[in-house]
This record gives C-alpha cells, structure tokens and sequence, in this order.
C-alpha cells in the first residue's frame, strides 16, 4: 500500500471518529437539556407565575397569569397551591372589577375552585379556611344590600375556625380585622383599638414563616392600606 494511500485511509478513519465523537457529545448534550427541563418541578413553575403577578403592571398582566395557573392545575392535578392561588386571584381581581359580569364570572370561577380545593389533600386548612372567608366578604362586597345579612356570618365564622386551627397564621387575623372594620358602619363596633390591632398582625406578619417560597405568605400589602387608611401611618 503506497504512503500516500495509507494516509488517505488514515484521515477517513479519523474523521468518522471525529464524526462519531460529535454526534454522542450532541446526543448527550441533548439528553442533559431534557434532563434540565425535565427536572423543573411544580414549586418552580409556581414561583415564576406568582413573581409574574407580582410584577404585573396590568390587569391583563393578571389575567394572563392566571392562565398560567390553570394550566399548572390541570398539569399537576394532585396539587393544591395553583388551585389556592386562582381562587384567591379571581377574589382580589373581582373586588376591584367594575363590570357585573365580569364580577359574577370571576366569583364563580372562584367558587368552584374553592370547591376542588377543599378535596385536595396535604392542604392547609386554616388557609383554605381564610380563603373560603374571604369569597364570602367578596360575595358581600359585590352586593352588600342584598348579601350583607346573607354572608356576615359566613365570614366570621370561617376567619374564627381558621384562627382556632392555626393561632400563628396572620392571614385570619387581618382578614377578621379588617372585614369588622368595613362592616363596622352597619353593624356597629369598637374601633378603638385597630391601629395595636393592626401592629400586632404585622408583628405575626413579619415572624410568620411559611414552609416554602411558594406557600401562602400575603398580607402585608392589605395590611399597610389599612393602616394608611386608619392610622396615618406615614
């Protein structure tokens, strides 16, 4: 075999080598992306979608991750948070729609989520508890004339029992606080001391610490309007 011919042979079996070679460092590359975006669990997921909400600058924005939400409930059914979260989305984004039926539409979707929240298991109660309190408040706040009497005690009695499961939960507390307040013109009640009320919840606010970053954790928004409001806080 001539020298030339042998070196010919030799660069051939080389870069079918080479080729070999950079087609199991693509396939492994390949394998470790999948591996990458199979390994990105629900609590990552959520997180992203609720840092989202956070940030929006529009109710569109919101909307847009409550979507998000759904999808995340209906990929992962066995989990309660994506639930958790749509239903407490669709109360605060009906509190402050103007349109009835956008309202109606949001408290309904709210209901029946609650409704498959309360099947789940491994959930918080004193927070599911706190959540079905709050539909009832946003179910008085849509028509307080006709549903007022109707809910009142509806709310009280779900921020109570949640208080009486989870007495460290700040949620209840402010939630029970500020509904007593808002029907206070109604129903009448000392208000006296709701500005040290409202200083201890931020106390159990701040020590609050909750399983993860995912988990129930909001109030302390809700919490500074009430006390801008009533307190003059500056």
């Amino acid at each position: 075999m001539s020298v030339l011919k042998l070196k010919t042979n030799i660069m051939r079996n080389s870069i079918t080598i080479l080729t070999i070679a950079l087609f199991f460092v693509a396939c492994s590359s390949s394998k470790s992306q999948t591996a990458k975006e199979t390994n990105v669990t629900f609590e990552d997921q959520l997180s992203k979608t609720l840092t989202a909400i956070n940030g929006a600058k529009s109710v569109k924005g919101l909307f847009e991750n409550s979507n998000k939400l759904k999808r995340l409930s209906a990929i992962y059914p066995n989990e309660w948070l994506s639930d958790y979260y749509v239903t407490l989305l669709d109360i605060k984004l009906s509190m402050g729609a103007k349109d009835e039926k956008k309202k109606e539409s949001l408290l309904n979707e709210a209901k029946e989520f609650l409704a498959s929240l309360k099947e789940k298991e491994n959930t918080i109660e004193s927070e599911i508890l706190t959540l079905n309190g709050y539909y009832y408040y946003a179910l008085i706040a849509q028509n307080p004339q006709k549903n007022g009497q109707l809910y009142y005690k509806d709310v009280i009695g779900a921020y109570q029992k949640a208080i009486a499961i989870d007495k460290t939960n700040p949620r209840p507390v402010l939630m029970l606080t500020i509904f007593k307040k808002k029907m206070s013109k109604f129903v009448g009640g000392d208000l006296s001391n709701l500005c040290t009320k409202l200083s201890q919840i931020e106390q159990l606010l701040e020590s609050s610490k909750p399983k993860n970053e995912v988990y129930p954790k909001w109030g302390i928004k809700e919490l500074k309007k009430e006390q801008q409001e009533s307190c003059n806080k500056l």
